[in-house]
């Protein structure tokens, strides 16, 4: 039943909301291009690392979804369901972990339910997150972990699966390359005991899986994976060198004492921890969310406001309480120590995005509060008193989650609508219903309009790979691409358009009245097109 509720809130119009966004097109385009001619939007050949962007993704999600996209074709569903799939399995073996952790199953289910109605986990369940798919895998793999060292006899297949759940996550998603090896070395010392013993038969897994993660790294170092993180990272951030030279002209001194103590590295340092202790902020769990549009719903934090109560009652039971071994609480706290650090290392933070693994620890803190205060109530002697606490427990829970439904379905895109390059799906319905042989000039206010046309109009693989060139890097290391075809891809001015052109421009750029409109979900002109002729 709780499986059932999961796939509800993250299935329910999957194929059309929210609106398929540059990252998922581009996912689902060059798994496309794959299947058609065996190289990428770019001419490479099965690479490991997509160039789409300039960013080079690593390429684990693409080849996820290629049998979608060849089963389904290329729609919003196919690129989304291998992360829908993994989402509802890492959330039934989430179940089996805490499980496994506390021999307590109204514990587990309780676990299950509060990950099941997660905001911040259904968010990112609900697309081709990629973040999300490393988390599945991540949680996936620790059962397999925690698996293969249950008596009476070690298990070197479930230690293999685990292994190869864990190596898997570096072709997912750059952030993991953090998390997973650290959580898995993390994992090797607390059971350090079981693996000495059993040494001889666990060599050959662990020499497959690093050779199986060389190729990944020698991708990343060879395309342009360190120019990413050099665009992400914390020291794109130029603040904390501004900030030292201020300070250093405001002592009006060039001694050694004071360019020490307001040297560059300890403001970054200092930059760092706070984006660190950042993602427990209470307003952003609760309160505000991430700041992005794409990655938060109005009026929502990460969890539901009365989850602090629960979560505050479980910090404090989980120290007391004997469900958990010592074993089992240290897997927990580093998990939760672990879990913002590759998140901390960007200029952007706290980020719902990259520090996602935080939903599994804080999932089981607020479970563990609830499991409590249940059984609390359960020891009431006035019947009345009792069941109206369960009454009242059960009505917030319902309400705060057709709440967040509400912000979600309703509110997000009337308030965000540019943040999902809304019009684009309408854009290229209007133009099969309209044809023409005109250049074609898009506006280029929103995220990569490019990758948007090519995987509304099924542009055909082959063709792209002859015309695509990037543009130069932007500061944050992205590059774009300004013309195939008969599109053109710019800053919209008229009287830069040549003659017997279709413009398509955003609200503000051109003033004078268009042919036609595509309107936001907020009924606020998204697109307008314009036919300019002699």
């Amino acid at each position: 039943l709780i499986l059932f509720l999961a796939l509800s809130l993250r299935a329910f119009r999957i194929d059309s909301f929210p609106p398929l966004n540059p990252d998922e097109a581009a996912i689902a385009y060059n798994a496309f291009s794959l299947i058609e001619t065996g190289h990428d939007e770019h001419g490479n050949l099965f690479p490991i690392h997509f160039k789409s962007f300039g960013d080079f993704k690593p390429g684990g999600y693409f080849y996820l979804a290629l049998p979608f996209v060849k089963l389904l074709g290329l729609t919003p569903l196919a690129v989304r369901l291998p992360n829908l799939i993994l989402s509802l399995l890492a959330i039934f073996l989430f179940y089996k972990i805490v499980f496994l952790i506390s021999s307590n199953q109204k514990l587990s289910l309780i676990s299950i339910f509060v990950l099941s109605i997660s905001p911040w986990h259904i968010h990112f369940s609900r697309g081709a997150w990629e973040s999300n798919t490393a988390l599945s895998l991540i949680i996936i793999g620790t059962y397999f972990f925690l698996k293969s060292t249950q008596p009476p006899k070690f298990s070197v297949k479930y230690f293999t699966l685990f292994l190869i759940s864990f190596s898997s996550t570096l072709y997912i998603y750059h952030s993991t390359r953090i998390f997973a090896p650290l959580l898995g070395l993390i994992l090797f010392a607390i059971y350090f005991k079981t693996f000495y013993k059993n040494f001889r038969q666990l060599f050959l897994p662990i020499l497959f899986t690093a050779l199986i993660s060389v190729p990944v790294l020698f991708s990343f170092i060879n395309n342009g994976g360190t120019t990413r993180f050099g665009g992400v990272g914390l020291t794109a951030d130029q603040g904390p060198i501004w900030r030292a030279n201020e300070l250093i002209n405001q002592d009006a001194s060039t001694d050694l004492f004071y360019r020490i103590i307001h040297n560059k590295r300890l403001l970054y340092t200092i930059s760092w921890a706070q984006k660190y202790f950042s993602h427990f902020d209470l307003n952003f769990l609760f309160l505000t969310g991430d700041e992005v549009p794409r990655s938060k719903s109005p009026e929502m934090g990460q969890f539901y406001l009365y989850q602090l109560l629960f979560l505050l009652v479980g910090l404090f039971s989980f120290i007391k309480t004997k469900l958990f071994d010592l074993k089992s609480k240290q897997i927990i706290i580093f998990w939760l120590i672990f879990a913002p650090l590759a998140s901390s290392l960007t200029f952007q933070a706290p980020s719902a995005l990259r520090s996602l693994p935080l939903v599994i620890p804080l999932s089981l803190f607020i479970s563990l509060g609830l499991y409590h205060t249940l059984i609390y109530i359960s020891r009431l002697s006035n019947y009345l008193l009792k069941y109206l606490s369960y009454l009242i427990v059960i009505f917030i829970i319902i309400v705060s989650v057709i709440f967040y439904l509400d912000s979600y379905y309703i509110h997000s895109p009337a308030r965000y609508p540019q943040a999902w390059n809304y019009g684009f799906s309408q854009l290229v319905n209007y133009f099969q219903k309209n044809p023409t042989t005109d250049s074609v000039y898009i506006t280029n206010k929103y995220d990569q309009p490019y990758i948007m046309i090519l995987f509304y109009t099924k542009y055909p693989p082959h063709l792209i790979q002859k015309e695509i060139k990037l543009t130069t890097p932007d500061q944050f290391g992205f590059s774009t691409v300004t013309h195939f075809g008969n599109y053109y891809f710019q800053k919209i001015i008229w009287e830069d358009i040549p003659e017997n052109s279709v413009i398509v421009a955003s609200d503000e750029e051109i003033p004078i009245a268009p042919t036609d409109i595509i309107y936001f979900p907020n009924h606020q002109p998204a697109l307008k097109i314009y036919y300019k002729h002699e």
